[in-house]
């Protein structure tokens, strides 16, 4: 996703929710130290263009540089009007999100979770361990423009108490969930 277009998205994300600025086009349903979550995956209007928390997008294809199919999810938890937990999801994959890419030129696929998105802690990879993510694909499909995907995810993210620090690898749990959502082409 355009880092502007993900920037914005996530400011909106950070404020009120209400149900006449996004749409729900998919859910996440998660376990984290015991406790069941549920976060959506939201489209909504922002100056006439469509914004979306769930994409399909490319990276690469120049000379060195292995052209990567990125599935990028973020999904979030409202309680009460407000958001009350982001959760953000990464796939690199070829052809089929099933059949990821490990590559040292790419980031390893990543979950990451923030209960709150302005004050600490957040819950990200832990830097010593970045592939001990895996996603299992039950279904996906995506024709250039949209699709859908259904799959089921475990992944250790340890705390993260100062934005710009590393994740303490001392202070770690396991996340785990399933995940349905209308996919659609990350802008370009």
């Amino acid at each position: 996703m355009k880092n502007n277009t993900f920037a914005a998205l996530l400011v909106l994300l950070a404020g009120p929710v209400s149900a006449q600025e996004f749409e729900p086009i998919g859910e996440i349903r998660v376990t984290f130290q015991g406790e069941e979550l549920v976060f959506e995956t939201q489209a909504t209007e922002i100056d006439g263009e469509t914004m979306l928390s769930a994409t399909v997008g490319t990276m690469g294809g120049s000379p060195g540089l292995p052209l990567v199919n990125t599935l990028q999810i973020t999904g979030v938890r409202a309680v009460d009007g407000r958001t009350a937990g982001t959760l953000f999801l990464t796939r690199i994959f070829d052809e089929h999100p099933q059949d990821g890419t490990a590559s040292i030129i790419w980031q390893d696929d990543s979950v990451s979770y923030a209960p709150n998105l302005s004050t600490p802690p957040m819950w990200e990879m832990n830097p010593d361990q970045r592939s001990n993510v895996t996603y299992e694909v039950d279904s996906y499909y995506f024709d250039g423009e949209t699709g859908t995907i259904q799959a089921r995810f475990t992944a250790e993210v340890c705390r993260v108490d100062r934005p710009g620090y590393d994740a303490d690898p001392t202070d770690c749990h396991e996340i785990s969930g399933s995940f349905e959502t209308q996919l659609h082409k990350e802008p370009e």
